[in-house]
């Protein structure tokens, strides 16, 4: 009988070029998890009016022009105009920061969620 022995990954840090520090794991090859730790950052200050930036981004269905494959995404250069640092610039494309669109979505839930929380309370204010 064989034994399979299996190697344990062990994160290593891949500093990005965009100065962003990332922990890979190379079983799949791709960086994972930027830091976000609270000990990292300064001026920190909770984002504003994410319901209405997100509202100028228009998600989109399209086929790539190389090989026809389809996909769904965003057009950075409307991202750039909201969000302008989630966009990445080489000299020809410009490439967006998917991951980072999560802060701007969990906060606009966060709006609508105030708002819903006071339409009911004045429709069950109007019903009383």
């Amino acid at each position: 009988m064989r034994l399979l022995m299996m190697s344990v990954a062990v994160p290593t840090l891949l500093l990005a070029f965009q100065g962003t520090a990332h922990a890979e794991w190379p079983f799949d090859g791709f960086p994972c998890c930027p830091f976000s730790d609270a000990t990292l950052k300064t001026n920190v200050q909770p984002l504003t009016g994410a319901t209405q930036k997100l509202l100028q981004i228009q998600g989109v269905t399209f086929n790539w022009k190389d090989g026809g494959r389809e996909d769904i995404g965003v057009i950075a250069q409307e991202v750039k105009k909201v969000y302008p640092q989630l966009v990445r610039e080489d000299t020809q494309h410009m490439r967006v920061d998917y991951e980072k669109l999560v802060a701007p979505l969990i906060e606009s839930i966060r709006e609508m969620d105030t708002r819903i929380k006071q339409l009911e309370t004045a429709q069950h204010a109007q019903a009383h």
